[in-house]
């Protein structure tokens, strides 16, 4: 197994991933009767705590609920518009197996349930005038 070229905070979601996969991996390739080395033991806390921590503060970011994480709710139906188009053409320009896919994907949805739910309140409105 390598040592990551940098801090575990420093490490990108991705790199946090990548490297607990491998440690939980090197302990389970170790047999039963051998004691699991104390420095896989203790980079492998380290990462679980780095990644509860983020955990953390993703739930308390999103528990504020003066906070719109993607500002969808402040910009016109055109601003959104435009900004689904061009996070339809980030999609377009980066491999399927790149991390970058999934904030892109989160904004995305934030995009899609803010026009839908405009749209239903715009046919509510012509329905019940």
């Amino acid at each position: 197994m390598t040592t990551p070229k940098h801090p575990v905070y420093a490490l990108t979601t991705f790199e946090l991933n990548e490297r607990r996969s491998a440690l939980e991996r090197a302990i389970r390739e170790i047999p039963l009767d051998v004691t699991v080395p104390e420095y896989l033991r203790s980079d492998l806390a380290d990462v679980i705590a780095e990644q509860d921590e983020r955990a953390r503060i993703r739930q308390a970011s999103r528990r504020n609920a003066d906070q719109d994480h993607y500002c969808v709710r402040q910009q016109s139906t055109a601003e959104l518009e435009r900004v689904k188009r061009d996070l339809k053409a980030n999609l377009g320009l980066i491999t399927a197996d790149s991390p970058a896919r999934v904030p892109i994907q989160a904004h995305l949805r934030a995009v899609d349930a803010e026009l839908a739910d405009r749209a239903d309140g715009h046919h509510a409105s012509e329905l019940y005038p």
